[in-house]
């Protein structure tokens, strides 16, 4: 899952962790170096076994609107 938006990425990592889905936050300090700028998003990467479960989730919140998935 893609997103450069901080609040989007709290709220998604807060739902894995209530679902026990391992996870971890890529491109945090790219982000910051950069200054802002959109080209450079945060990333959430699941274990290949979650990855199903977490697509699932987001979709069932109504987020997939927003985030870039990828599937």
């Amino acid at each position: 899952m893609f997103s450069d938006n901080p609040v989007i990425i709290s709220r998604v990592s807060a739902i894995f962790d209530a679902e026990n889905i391992e996870y971890i936050v890529l491109g945090g300090l790219a982000s910051l170096f950069g200054g802002g700028i959109k080209g450079i998003q945060n990333r959430v990467m699941v274990k290949s076994e979650d990855h199903r479960k977490a697509v699932k989730l987001i979709r069932e919140l109504g987020m997939e609107n927003d985030v870039e998935l990828k599937l």
